[in-house]
């Protein structure tokens, strides 16, 4: 099979610390690859997941805004895609509607859920969890597929510390200042591992974390891939005190693969991802969450490790995507000679 995976061109595909989309797409080109189909990544300059081919675009770099950057990058791919049996969009600005205008087969994956999705409902998506495709009646979701991870990346550690981890990025949503609550309720060190706020969250960076900096609770800023690693393997538990339905969650599988058990809340994706009690906790509180930090020595690592091992590692994604590809193709075929003979009329 000839597919051209269309990763974006913010941030290296994968990435060097956080970005969950190149990670997916990086993982998916390689693994395709290994398996002997041809692999076309459209990728961001200094990319380096092995593939078939690896196409950049310096014109990127000189749109001014994220949109933009989109914008430029999948035109000049739906330029490079007449001959692949099939286009796998993971950018969410502007993707779906030069989709639309393509004419090949065309899936995307909704690592988010961008306001133009829903302009372009017709078009093919793939959902990352169950509680996201239930999340969106209307738009026209052909399966769903769960994130992986490379295991061999995130290897079981040793003994666990006492500190509790929080690690992802500065946003209400994500709920930094809860796991900065619950470390302090709880009597436990916590290191947070993350970028500095982007512009438009420095003043709730500034009031909701700042001052709470210092002591047990540590602000380490953000780290690559290699010393990721063992702040989840050392890591007590992961915090992960969301305050929105999130479609997914990395860190959880990240986290569980070292053998250390998160504690989320129950929001978005999160009872889909965690067995409540068995590779973590899922909690309805902060009080929960504050109690389930005392409960985490209850739970056996080679649980979580094997819970991801069975569900969510890099094979088991590639797996589904290969399958979904080749049912999708035998509709689209069909459709498409349908709409020849005159018995049907053109659908995405």
């Amino acid at each position: 099979m000839r597919i051209a995976i269309l990763s974006t061109p913010h941030v290296p595909t994968p990435p060097n610390g956080y970005g969950a989309s190149e990670l997916v797409a990086g993982l998916l080109a390689e693994g395709l690859a290994r398996r002997g189909h041809q692999v076309r990544l459209f990728a961001r300059e200094g990319s380096t997941a092995s593939a078939s081919e690896t196409i950049s675009f310096r014109e990127v770099e000189r749109a001014e805004t994220f949109d933009q950057r989109e914008l430029v990058h999948v035109a000049r791919a739906m330029e490079r895609v007449a001959d692949c049996d099939l286009v796998h969009n993971h950018c969410l600005a502007v993707g779906p509607a030069l989709l639309a205008l393509g004419g090949r087969p065309a899936l995307t994956t909704l690592h988010y859920v961008h306001p133009i999705v829903r302009a372009f409902a017709d078009q093919s998506y793939v959902a990352v969890s169950d509680h996201q495709r239930r999340s969106l009646p209307g738009i026209n979701i052909v399966g769903r597929v769960y994130n992986g991870i490379d295991l061999d990346a995130f290897p079981p550690g040793g003994r666990r510390g006492d500190y509790l981890l929080f690690l992802g990025r500065f946003h209400p949503n994500k709920g930094a200042d809860l796991a900065i609550e619950v470390a302090q309720r709880a009597g436990r060190p916590l290191i947070i591992a993350a970028p500095a706020p982007p512009p438009d969250q420095q003043d709730w960076f500034d009031r909701a974390i700042r001052p709470r900096l210092g002591g047990r609770i540590e602000w380490i800023g953000a780290v690559d891939d290699q010393a990721k690693v063992p702040l989840l393997q050392q890591a007590r538990t992961t915090l992960l005190p969301i305050r929105w339905d999130e479609p997914f969650g990395l860190v959880m599988i990240e986290s569980m693969a070292c053998g250390t058990p998160p504690i989320v809340f129950h929001r978005g994706a999160a009872p889909e991802i965690v067995v409540n009690g068995v590779t973590g906790f899922v909690v309805d509180s902060l009080d929960e969450m504050v109690r389930a930090v005392e409960r985490v020595d209850q739970l056996d690592p080679r649980a979580c490790r094997e819970h991801v091992a069975q569900n969510f590692s890099a094979r088991r994604m590639v797996d589904s995507y290969l399958a979904l590809y080749e049912h999708y193709l035998v509709r689209s075929r069909a459709r498409r000679t349908k709409t020849k003979l005159g018995t049907g009329t053109p659908s995405s």
